[in-house]
C-alpha cells in the first residue's frame, strides 16, 4: 500500500488493493411508471443506464414537474452519465479512471507530469450574502473529540476540509486523492490524528466511491483502506468511542465492520444504506436504514433485524436520537413522490413505532407546506435537540423544527430567506450536533451553517471551501482576471480581478463574455434560458423557451457561442440551431431569433464555428453531427455528416482550427481525440497513448504550434507538433480533478501573459500558465521567390511556445523586427538575402538561420490569372466578385470584359485589384487580365468565361473535374443524410470519374429524395434540344428497387416540369449489371447501359424548351434500400436536321441516308472516343469505344437495325456532338 504525499504528485495514483465488489441488488417487482425505481437504479453501479432513462422517463410522464421534484438531480446525473457509459449502457466501475490513470503513470515517464502551474481561482467566499448563492454541496460533516473549533466537511466532489478556527478558514489535504467525492467521516475519540473518510458522493453520484481512506497524520496523508469492502460508496461511518478499532460503514452494498482500524472489513448485512447511528449511552445498539427499512443490532453490528412495527411503506428514511432520552428514535420517511410520508417515534430503542405527523407536506418549497413531492432521495436529514428529545430539526429542500416530537411543525431556515425565517441554502444533506458545545450543524447544496439558539438564526461559515461544482466558464477576451463561472446549485458568479460576484441564480450553465467589451456577459441556467449581463447586473431573459419567438429547450447544458466575427450574432443549440443578430439591443424584449435548422433532432449538444470562415458552423447531437457551409445566409442548409465519423460514440467537443478552415477537432466519449483536415469528411485519431478516461472538452492555443489542451475527468493534457505523444499538464491542480471546460486569455501585449484556465466540478476555478519549453526556432515565407520590391510575409513556425522573437532581414526593409510574423518586409536590389530569427521564452532560446532563403529577380515578370465567385446565373443583373491570383506581385491591373456591357460597383473599377462587377446583358463574355509589376506585363483571357442565361449548347458533364462546384451544378439534400457525389469509375470510355448516389448505404427509411441539379443552359436558338446521359445501376433486392427522375425548369429553377422516371422493374429494364448484395461499382465496359447485360441509354427530347435561357435540369434519386447508381456523360446537344451536309464542327457522318453502313471521321485528333447510336425512344442500339491517337475514321456496319430515324453520339474529351441518321 502506498501513501499520497502532497509534495509526490507524479504518484498521486499508485495505490493498490483495489477490489471489486458486485452489489447485491433488490429486483423491482412493480412498474416503474407507478414507482420511482430509477433512484435505486442510477445509484447502483450495475444498473443498465438506458433502463434507468427509461425508468425515469415512464415514471415522470403525465406527472407535473414541479419545483423541488427531483426531477432535476436526475438531470444533471444524467448529463453526467451519457457520455461515460459503454454503447450498450454500462456503467464505468468506480475506480475506472484511477486505474487508466495509475496504468498510464506506470507506462510514462513521471517527469513529464511537471507541467503546469495550477492556482486555485475559488470561488472562496461567497458572491453574496445568504439563501441559493453558494460554494458548494456538502454531503457530511464531523468534529474534533476536544477541540470545538475543529471541524471537518466532506464535500461530493470536493474533498475533505478542516477548519480550526470555527469556520472562519478552511483548508483541504485531500487534493492529492484519486477520488474527490467524501460522503462521510470519522475521527478516532482516542487519537484525532487518526481519521477515516467515506469516498463517493452518496446522494447523486457525482464522484465514484473506491470505499474508505485512512489517515494516521491528521489527514496529511492518506492511505486506501477497504480491504474487503472494495469500491463502494461510505455514506456514514462511526467509530466505537470504548474500542476506536472498531469501525462501521453504511455502504452502497451493505452494512460493513472493522475490528482492526479499518484494515480489513466484513459485511454483516447487504442493501444500500445510507444511515447509521449508535443508540446514545449503548453502543452495543446500532440503527441502520436502507432506503425506508430500518434496522436494528444489538451485538455491536454482528447481526441486524428489520423493524417493521409501525412503519409503513416508504421510499428513504432518515434516523435521528438524543442523548436527552436514549430510548427515543424518530424516522423520518419519504413517500413515494419524495414528499413527507411522516415521522415516527419509537420510545421502546426503536422496537416499535408510532406515526406523529403526515403533514404539512415538510419535503417541498412552500412556506406552510401546502405543496405536493419533494427531492427526499436527494435532500433528506435529521438532527433531534441533545438537551430535549422532543426538539426535531428536519432537512429537505429547507429547514423545519417541530417542539413537540414531530407531531407540529414550523420552517425554521428559507432557502432564499423569506417565510419570515433566516435564509439557508436550498437541498439539505447533513445535520450533525456537535458534543462539545451543543451546536447543531447543517450541510447543504450552498455549504455548511449551524444555529446555536434553537433555530432563530443560522449563520454561514463556508468562505475558504473551494469546492464549486463548475459546469462552464466564459473568459473575457480582453481582462485576464475576468471570467464567468456557471455553477451547479448555486447558480452563475463573475469573477473580476480577485473578487466574485454573483449575476444569475438557478444552475448556472454555459457562460461567455463579449469579446469586444468585457462588461457584457451571458449566463444560463438549464435547457437553455439566457441572461445578459452588463457588469454585474442582469438585464434580463433573451433566450429560452417562450421568450423571443423560440418555441423550444435544450439539453441540460444547452451550447451557445458568440460569433467569431460579430459579437452581435449568436448562435443557440436547442433541438435545432436559433440564430440571432442582435443580441446586444438595447431591449432584451427586442433580441430576435431565428430558427436556422430543421435537424428537430435530440437536444444538441456542441456548437463550433469556424473563425476562419464564420460560414462554417458544426452542430453535434448525441453521436450525430450536422455541418452548415452557408451558417451566415438567410436560409442556411445543413448536412448531416454523421456517417463520416470514426465512431459511433456521442460527441463531446468539437474545436476549430484558428487558420485552416477545413480543420476541425474531436473528442468523443470513446475516450479518444480526432483530427479532420477536409471539414469532417475523415477523421484520423491522434489520441496516442491517452489513458482510457473521460474527455470533456479541447482547446486549442493559437499561440502555439498546433498545441492542444484536453480537459478530462483527471485533469487536463496537452500535446503540441514538438511533441510525439500526450503529457499530463497537472502540476498545482486537484489530483483526478474532473476539468468540464478549458478557455484560454490571449494576452495582447506579450505572450507570455497568455493563461489557461479550467473549470473543475468539485474544486472551482484554476489557472496556469502555457505550456513552454526550450524554443526550436523555424519560420516560413509567403513567397521566396520575387520581384524586387515585392512585399515578403514571414510566419513563426518555432516549437517550444516562444513569447519573444528577434528577426534578421540583412539588406530588407527593414532589416529587423520583434514581430512575431513579421509583414511586408521589402528587398528592392536583385539577390539573395538571408533570413535569420532567434526565438526565446523563459526556459531559454534557439535559433534557425536559412542562408539565400529570399531570392530577389529582375527578369521575373508576373503570371496573370484569376477566378470568379459565380461564373453561370440565369439573368442580367448579377453581381461577380473576381479575384486576383496573379503570381509575383502584380502592383497594377486592368480588367476587360467582352461585350463591355458591365458595370464596376462596391466601389471597385477597371483597375481594382479584386473589382465587383455587374453584368446586364444575356450571352458569354470573355474576361481579361493585364498585370504588371516591376519587371514587365502578362495577361491572360478566359473564353467564355462568364456565362448569363446558362452555358450555350452543345453541353457536356463527365465530371473530371472531381467537383461538382467547378461548373455550378447544385445539390439539394433535404434529409442531410447520404447525397450525390462523385466517385471514381472503370471502363466508360475516357471518363475515370461519374456522379455517384450511394444508395447502399443509405440506411434511413425509404423514400428519401436527393437532387443533382445542372447549372443554367442556354437553349437560344435550338429547336430540338436533346438530353442524353450514361448509367450504371445494380438492384440490391428483388423486391425493391431505387428510381431516376429528371425534371426540366424553364424559369431558373422555380418551377419544374417531371420528364422522365425509371426503376428497375424485371430483368434489366433500368439496370445494367445482374443483382447483387455486395457493394456495386462498375468496373468494365458492360456494366455500363447499352453494351452489355441490362438496360439501354436514354436520350430525352427536351424540345418544349427550346430557345429557352436559364434552363435547369435536375437529377432525383429515390432511395429504396437499393445498391449504387453512376450517371456520366450527360449531353444536351442540338438534333439537327435529317439530311446533314458530309462534315459539321469537324465531324463527318456519311452516307446519311444510309442503307446501313455510315462512316464517321473527325478533322483533328479526339482521343478515345465512344460512339453510340440511339433510336427515337432513347434506346440505345449500338456502341464502341474506339481508342485512337489519331484523327477519327471509323465505319460502323449498322445492318441488324431497323430502318428509321436514329441519332449518333460521338464523345470524347476532345468533343461531345450529336447528329441525326436515317437508315433505309
Amino acid at each position: 500500500m502506498k501513501t499520497f504525499l502532497r509534495t509526490f504528485l507524479p504518484a498521486l495514483f499508485m495505490l493498490a488493493g483495489i477490489s471489486a465488489h458486485s452489489q447485491e441488488k433488490q429486483t423491482a417487482t412493480a412498474d416503474t411508471s407507478q414507482y420511482p425505481y430509477w433512484i435505486q437504479m442510477m445509484q447502483d453501479p450495475d444498473a443498465n443506464f438506458f433502463q434507468t432513462q427509461r425508468a425515469f422517463e415512464l415514471y415522470w410522464k403525465d406527472r407535473p414537474i414541479t419545483k423541488g421534484c427531483g426531477w432535476k438531480p436526475f438531470k444533471r446525473w444524467e448529463s453526467y452519465m451519457q457520455t461515460r457509459v459503454s454503447p450498450t449502457g454500462e456503467k464505468p466501475s468506480p475506480d475506472a479512471v484511477f486505474n487508466a490513470y495509475n496504468s498510464y503513470m506506470q507506462q510514462h515517464d513521471q517527469s513529464a507530469s511537471l507541467n503546469g502551474n495550477w492556482i486555485s481561482q475559488g470561488p472562496v467566499t461567497i458572491p453574496m450574502a445568504k439563501g441559493y448563492q453558494g460554494l458548494g454541496r456538502i454531503n457530511a460533516i464531523a468534529f474534533h473529540p476536544t477541540d470545538p473549533n475543529t471541524i471537518y466537511i466532506g464535500a461530493p466532489s470536493g474533498g475533505l476540509w478542516v477548519s480550526t478556527q470555527g469556520g472562519n478558514s478552511w483548508t483541504t489535504s485531500t487534493d492529492i486523492l484519486p477520488t474527490l467525492g467524501v460522503s462521510s467521516i470519522a475521527i478516532n475519540p482516542a487519537d484525532p490524528q487518526i481519521m477515516y473518510i467515506g469516498t463517493g458522493d452518496r446522494d447523486a453520484g457525482d464522484a465514484p466511491g473506491i470505499g474508505v481512506m485512512k489517515s494516521t497524520d491528521g489527514g496529511v496523508t492518506w492511505n486506501l483502506s477497504n480491504s474487503g469492502m472494495g469500491t463502494l460508496t461510505v455514506g456514514k461511518m462511526l467509530i466505537d468511542e470504548e474500542t476506536p478499532d472498531v469501525i462501521y460503514a453504511a455502504t452502497s452494498g451493505g452494512i460493513y465492520k472493522s475490528v482492526d482500524g479499518g484494515s480489513n472489513w466484513t459485511k454483516k448485512i447487504s442493501g444500500n444504506f445510507k444511515d447509521l447511528v449508535f443508540k446514545p449511552g449503548d453502543q452495543s445498539i446500532l440503527y441502520a436504514a436502507a432506503d425506508a427499512r430500518f434496522y436494528r443490532s444489538t451485538d455491536h453490528g454482528e447481526n441486524w433485524l428489520q423493524i417493521t412495527s409501525g412503519i409503513p411503506g416508504a421510499s428513504r428514511g432518515v434516523i435521528g436520537v438524543s442523548p436527552a432520552n436514549p430510548n427515543i428514535v424518530y424516522f423520518l420517511l419519504a413517500k413515494s413522490d419524495n414528499g413527507y410520508q411522516g415521522i415516527y417515534r419509537s420510545t421502546d430503542g426503536g422496537l416499535n413505532f408510532t406515526e406523529r405527523s403526515t403533514t404539512p407536506n415538510i419535503m417541498d418549497w412552500s412556506c406552510d407546506g401546502s405543496g405536493s413531492g419533494g427531492q427526499a432521495w436527494y435532500d433528506l436529514c435529521i438532527a433531534v435537540d441533545p438537551l430535549n428529545a422532543d426538539i426535531i430539526y428536519t432537512g429537505g429542500v429547507d429547514i423545519w423544527k417541530s417542539t413537540n416530537g414531530g407531531t407540529n411543525w414550523q420552517i425554521s431556515g428559507h432557502w432564499y430567506g423569506g417565510c419570515g425565517v433566516p435564509a439557508v441554502h436550498a437541498d439539505q444533506h447533513v445535520f450533525e450536533v456537535n458534543p462539545l458545545n451543543n451546536r447543531i450543524y447543517v450541510g447543504n447544496d450552498g455549504g455548511i451553517y449551524y444555529t446555536e439558539n434553537g433555530g432563530t438564526n443560522w449563520p454561514e461559515i463556508s468562505n475558504g471551501l473551494v469546492i464549486s461544482q463548475t459546469y462552464k466558464l466564459g473568459q473575457s477576451a480582453t481582462v485576464d482576471d475576468r471570467v464567468v463561472n456557471g455553477y451547479q446549485d448555486n447558480g452563475s458568479s463573475l469573477f473580476d480581478n480577485g473578487q466574485w460576484y454573483a449575476i444569475g441564480g438557478g444552475d448556472g450553465m454555459e457562460c461567455a463574455i463579449d469579446y469586444t467589451n468585457h462588461m457584457v456577459s451571458y449566463t444560463t441556467v438549464y435547457y437553455g434560458s439566457i441572461d445578459r449581463h452588463y457588469g454585474t447586473g442582469n438585464q434580463g431573459s433573451i433566450a429560452g423557451n417562450g421568450t423571443n419567438g423560440i418555441d423550444e429547450e435544450g439539453a441540460w447544458v444547452t451550447p451557445f457561442i458568440l460569433d467569431a466575427k460579430d459579437p452581435n450574432t449568436m448562435f443557440i443549440g436547442y433541438k435545432n440551431v436559433w440564430r440571432s443578430r442582435n443580441v446586444k439591443n438595447q431591449s432584451v424584449s427586442g433580441v430576435k431569433w431565428t430558427k436556422i435548422s430543421t435537424i428537430n433532432t435530440g437536444n444538441l449538444s456542441v456548437l463550433e464555428q469556424s473563425p476562419v470562415n464564420t460560414d462554417i458552423l458544426y452542430a453535434s447531437s448525441g453521436s450525430s453531427l450536422y455541418l452548415s457551409a452557408n451558417a451566415q445566409s438567410d436560409a442556411p442548409t445543413w448536412t448531416n455528416i454523421t456517417s463520416f465519423l470514426p465512431s459511433g460514440s456521442e460527441i463531446t467537443d468539437l474545436e476549430a482550427h484558428p487558420f485552416e478552415e477545413n480543420t476541425v477537432y474531436m473528442t468523443m466519449a470513446d475516450n479518444k481525440v480526432y483530427k479532420s483536415t477536409d471539414r469532417a469528411a475523415s477523421w484520423t485519431e491522434i489520441s496516442g497513448s491517452l489513458p482510457n478516461i473521460h474527455i470533456s472538452n479541447i482547446e486549442y492555443y493559437k499561440n502555439s504550434q498546433e498545441g492542444l489542451y484536453l480537459g478530462t475527468d483527471a485533469g487536463v493534457f496537452y500535446k503540441d507538433l514538438s511533441m510525439t505523444d500526450w503529457i499530463p499538464f497537472n502540476n498545482g491542480m486537484p489530483a483526478n480533478a474532473r476539468v468540464t471546460e478549458i478557455e484560454i486569455f490571449y494576452d495582447s501585449v506579450n505572450i507570455a501573459n497568455d493563461r489557461v484556465k479550467a473549470s473543475t466540478y468539485g474544486r472551482g476555478l484554476w489557472k496556469s500558465d502555457m505550456y513552454f519549453t526550450t524554443p526550436t526556432a523555424d519560420f516560413s515565407a509567403n513567397k521566396t521567390l520575387v520581384p524586387p520590391g515585392c512585399p515578403v510575409n514571414f510566419k513563426d513556425l518555432s516549437l517550444g511556445v516562444p513569447s519573444q522573437w528577434d528577426w534578421s532581414f540583412v539588406g530588407g526593409n527593414p532589416s529587423t523586427s520583434t514581430d512575431k510574423n513579421p509583414q511586408n518586409i521589402v528587398f528592392n536590389n536583385p539577390g539573395t538575402y538571408t533570413i535569420e530569427l532567434t526565438a526565446t521564452n523563459a526556459a531559454g532560446s534557439g535559433t534557425m538561420t536559412k542562408t539565400a532563403y529570399i531570392i530577389v529577380s529582375d527578369t521575373l515578370k508576373p503570371i496573370a490569372n484569376f477566378s470568379a465567385d459565380n461564373r453561370v446565373f440565369c439573368t442580367t443583373g448579377e453581381t461577380v466578385a473576381f479575384t486576383d491570383e496573379s503570381e509575383y506581385c502584380p502592383i497594377m491591373w486592368q480588367w476587360e470584359f467582352t461585350p463591355n456591357t458591365v458595370t464596376f460597383v462596391n466601389g471597385t473599377g477597371v483597375n481594382s485589384q479584386n473589382p465587383s462587377v455587374l453584368f446586364s446583358q444575356e450571352g458569354n463574355y470573355n474576361v481579361q487580365l493585364v498585370v504588371t509589376n516591376t519587371n514587365g506585363i502578362d495577361a491572360i483571357v478566359k473564353q467564355d468565361y462568364i456565362l448569363v442565361g446558362g452555358y450555350q449548347l452543345p453541353f457536356s458533364e463527365d465530371f473530371e473535374s472531381m467537383n461538382f462546384s467547378t461548373r455550378s451544378w447544385d445539390i439539394e439534400n433535404p434529409d442531410m443524410g447520404i447525397t450525390w457525389d462523385i466517385d471514381t469509375i472503370y471502363a466508360n470510355g475516357p471518363s475515370q470519374y461519374a456522379a455517384r448516389m450511394d444508395f447502399f448505404h443509405y440506411a434511413t427509411p425509404p423514400g428519401r429524395r436527393d437532387r443533382m441539379i445542372s447549372p443554367a443552359l442556354d437553349f437560344s436558338g435550338m429547336e430540338h434540344p436533346l438530353l442524353s446521359f450514361d448509367h450504371a445501376y445494380a438492384s440490391r433486392y428483388s423486391s425493391t428497387s431505387d428510381s431516376l427522375v429528371i425534371y426540366i425548369s424553364g424559369d431558373c429553377g422555380t418551377s419544374w416540369t417531371r420528364v422522365f422516371q425509371a426503376g428497375e422493374k424485371g430483368q434489366g429494364t433500368f439496370a445494367t449489371t445482374p443483382k447483387t448484395t455486395t457493394l456495386y461499382v462498375p468496373t468494365i465496359v458492360d456494366d455500363w447501359c447499352g453494351i452489355g447485360w441490362g438496360s439501354n441509354c436514354y436520350s430525352i427530347d427536351l424540345s418544349a424548351w427550346a430557345n429557352l435561357s436559364g434552363v435547369k435540369i435536375a437529377f432525383e434519386s429515390y432511395n429504396r434500400f437499393g445498391n449504387n447508381l453512376y450517371i456520366d456523360n450527360i449531353s444536351v446537344t442540338e438534333a439537327v436536321g435529317v439530311v446533314q451536309p458530309a462534315t459539321s464542327g469537324g465531324i463527318a457522318v456519311y452516307p446519311n441516308p444510309t442503307k446501313g453502313f455510315v462512316t464517321i471521321t473527325s478533322d483533328n485528333p479526339i482521343g478515345t472516343t465512344t460512339i453510340s447510336v440511339v433510336d427515337m425512344a432513347g434506346v440505345t442500339r449500338f456502341r464502341k469505344v474506339v481508342d485512337n491517337a489519331h484523327a477519327l475514321h471509323e465505319t460502323l456496319d449498322l445492318n441488324n437495325l431497323s430502318p428509321g430515324l436514329y441519332f449518333v453520339k460521338i464523345s470524347s474529351q476532345e468533343t461531345n456532338v450529336m447528329r441525326k441518321l436515317v437508315i433505309n
